[in-house]
Parts: structure tokens; C-alpha cells; sequence
């Protein structure tokens, strides 16, 4: 069967990257439109991707002159190829202008940039060119959004992949007709977008694809093995901050922050081990953090370079604001707990999804370290626990082999 996907770069790529790899191994033919990183990414991955320049009309005098007028700004050596770039704005700036005449279209991208773009007619064009049986794309509100849209037009079915919580997404993935698969994370996901209105059996818990590597046994074994090679199974509790930036205000609303704050819960946490015999606090930072790690007994750093998955698999406990690595740790069976005073709470509600337990505050955590501490579960629940956990790449071929049975 013929099957077009669409994803961008980031943790998109990683997502749709195992399902591809499947599909190809099953014989199907597979189309990627791989957008920004993805292309590079993907590649790496083994996988061919196609991009906005092998699309038609890339050519045309009309998106030449918009795209080139556009990305005039845009360095030629970026992470994104100039000429790939230049054929995406030219392409969707012209279906501004179709749509909206010229001033209006120069109008509506002075205002919002790239978030105007919705290329539905690009995408039909795609679509009618490779003619799948099955299109299948991420959350992402631009070409992802415009190509389930087109294929709901031309009657393509379409699965849509969710990474995480979808929060802002259920505005339009919510809408019924919104293709005719959903896949999520887990049921507080699928329950929101039920409540928005879509039908029950329209959206699945599958689980996130690029997490199924946490879960490897390979990874597991690893994991055993970092935690021997660093002296850790002496019976300590080994407590994770996975730290990251908190800016002074959030990106995307008027949200103020406090960037103050991993620091002080670095400090807080600091201060509980140098009290507390019985725990470790290992300490990573994220990669766009500058902090130099002070050495303090019962304390240890983990480099941005060691494994995070393998890391995850050698600790008890994790402490995070919002940072990923609270869901992928408790994916692996970790307890977590979650600062839940960031200016990106709400972005990653991890303890109302009962993924954490939340602190409101950074004076809150000893006495949830203590509490997790004291239901602090055997290696062989947690290792009955990770085992339970779904592949979700089985699961979303599951519900592409049903689609294409259909059809």
C-alpha cells in the first residue's frame, strides 16, 4: 500500500521515525515529506525523505519571487537547507495571496509570521500527485494540520500520531472529521479529546513511539550496568534533577517566570542529601544551561553526554519542573516529582495526569522525596511495571493495518 507521512523536526521526527522503519520492513511504500530538521534527521535514521522543493509549483515564477523575497533574512548555511526554505514560503505564500489577495496576504505574515500558513491547497496538490492509501501526520499546526485537512477532502483516511498532551492541538485535532484515527499518549489525552467532542473509538492509547526505546531490554541492561560501574546499588536512594532553563517570560503567553528557580531546587535538594544518609542526588543539566557543577558529597553529575535512557534506568526517583524527562521516567517505573510553581506547569500538567506527585512549591520537597522514599517500590515491581508498558509502535501499525484492510 502506498502511505504518505508528514512530520517536521524535533521530537516529531523521533516519533514517526520507528513506525516508518516498520512499515518499510513490511513491504509498504512509503512517502515522507520531512520538514525543517526532519530531513536530517530521518536521514540519519536510514530513511529517504522527500521535501517542500520536490513539490509542485516549487518551480513557478510567482513562488521563486516569494520565496526568495522572503527568506532574504534567512543564512544560507543553516540547519535548513536555503533552497527547501525558500520553496516552503514561496508555496504558502502563495496560497496566502489565493486565498486572500496580496496586501492582505503581506498583511497577515507581517502579523504572524509563519503561523498564518495553512497550505490545505498545497497539500491536496501533494496528495493528488502520490495518491496514498493512508496519510499519516503529527500535531503540528501548519503543513501537518493542512495535510489531514486535504486528505479528509479528497478521502484519504488519515491517522493523526499526538507526541504528548495536546493541549493547544485539541482546538482543531478535537473537531470531529479531524482524521480518522487519533493516537495519544494516555488516557487523560484520550479523555480530553472525547470531552471535546470526538467519538470514543476515534482515538486510541498508544503510547508515543520514540519512547519504546526507554523500555528495550537492551536499555535495561544498560541501565543496570551504569548504575554498577557508578557505585550506585548500595542501597541508596538515588534521587535524578533533570534540570532546565525557566525564563522570565513564557513564549507563548503573558506567563512571568522566575529564572531563579532551577537553582534553588538544586539547592533545596543539595541540602536534603547532605542531610539524609540514605539518598544520592545526581545532577544533569540541560543542554542549553551553562551551571558548572559544584562536587558535594552524596552528590554526582551526569554529563548531557550519558544516555538518558540508560540513565533513567539506573535511578529511583526524578525531580523535575517540566522537563520531558519526568514522563519518559516514569514510563521506565520511576516515582516522580514535579515542582509545580514553573512558568511551564501547565504546559506539562504531569500531576494532575497522575504522572507525578506536585509540589507547589521548592519548600515542598523533602517532604515528597520522603513520602516517595517510603513507597519506594522493588526492583521487581518496577521492572513488572516497565514491562507493562505498551509498544507503541505495535500499536499504532495495529491501527494502520486496520485502516488499510478497510481499503
Amino acid at each position: 500500500m502506498k502511505i504518505f507521512v508528514v512530520t517536521y523536526g524535533g521530537g516529531h521526527a523521533a516519533l514517526v521515525a520507528p513506525v516508518i522503519r516498520e512499515l518499510l520492513e513490511n513491504g509498504h511504500a512509503v512517502t515522507v515529506l520531512g520538514l525543517t530538521t526532519a530531513a536530517q534527521y530521518l536521514k540519519e535514521q536510514g530513511i529517504k525523505t522527500i521535501g517542500y522543493s520536490d513539490l509542485n509549483g516549487t518551480n513557478d515564477d510567482d513562488v521563486q519571487r516569494w520565496g526568495n523575497m522572503l527568506a532574504q533574512d534567512v543564512p544560507n548555511n543553516g540547519t535548513v537547507n536555503i533552497v527547501e526554505t525558500k520553496a516552503y514560503l514561496g508555496l504558502n505564500f502563495r496560497e496566502l495571496v489565493i486565498k486572500h489577495g496580496e496586501s492582505e496576504a503581506f498583511n497577515l505574515y507581517e502579523e504572524y509570521g509563519r503561523q498564518a500558513f495553512l497550505p490545505v491547497e498545497v497539500m491536496k496538490s501533494a496528495l493528488n500527485c502520490y495518491k496514498p492509501d493512508l496519510l499519516i501526520a503529527t500535531n503540528s499546526p501548519r503543513t501537518e494540520r493542512a495535510s489531514i485537512i486535504a486528505a479528509g477532502e479528497l478521502n484519504i483516511p488519515s491517522i493523526c500520531i499526538v507526541d504528548l498532551f495536546a493541549l493547544q492541538e485539541v482546538q482543531w485535532i478535537g473537531q470531529p472529521g479531524y482524521a480518522d484515527k487519533i493516537c495519544v499518549l494516555n488516557e487523560s489525552v484520550r479523555q480530553m479529546f472525547i470531552n471535546s467532542g470526538r467519538e470514543p473509538h476515534e482515538v486510541v492509547v498508544t503510547g508515543n513511539p520514540a519512547f519504546d526505546r526507554l523500555i528495550k531490554h537492551e536499555t535495561k541492561l544498560a541501565g543496570l550496568k551504569l548504575k554498577q560501574d557508578k557505585n550506585w546499588n548500595d542501597g541508596k536512594i538515588n534521587l535524578l534533577w533533570a534540570s532546565q532553563p525557566e525564563p522570565t517570560k513564557h513564549p507563548f503567553n503573558d506567563k512571568v517566570g522566575d529564572p531563579t528557580l532551577p537553582r534553588r531546587i538544586e539547592r533545596e535538594l543539595r541540602s536534603f542529601v547532605a542531610k539524609h544518609d540514605g539518598f544520592r542526588l545526581i545532577v544533569r543539566y540541560h543542554p542549553s544551561e551553562t551551571e558548572k557543577f559544584e562536587p558535594q558529597e552524596s552528590v554526582e553529575f551526569s554529563p548531557t553526554k550519558e544516555n538518558v535512557a540508560e540513565l533513567l534506568n539506573a535511578v529511583d526517583v526524578v525531580v523535575v519542573t517540566a522537563s520531558t524527562v519526568g514522563l519518559e521516567a516514569s514510563i521506565v517505573g520511576c516515582k516522580v516529582i514535579s515542582v509545580d510553581c514553573s512558568i511551564f506547569t501547565d504546559d506539562a500538567p504531569y500531576s494532575t495526569m497522575d504522572i507525578s506527585i506536585g509540589v507547589k512549591s521548592v519548600g515542598g520537597l523533602a517532604s515528597a522525596i520522603q513520602e516517595v522514599a517510603a513507597i519506594q517500590t522493588s526492583q521487581a515491581k518496577r521492572q513488572a511495571a516497565s514491562n507493562s508498558q505498551p509498544n507503541a509502535t505495535l500499536l499504532i501499525l495495529s491501527q494502520i493495518n486496520s485502516i488499510l484492510r478497510k481499503h
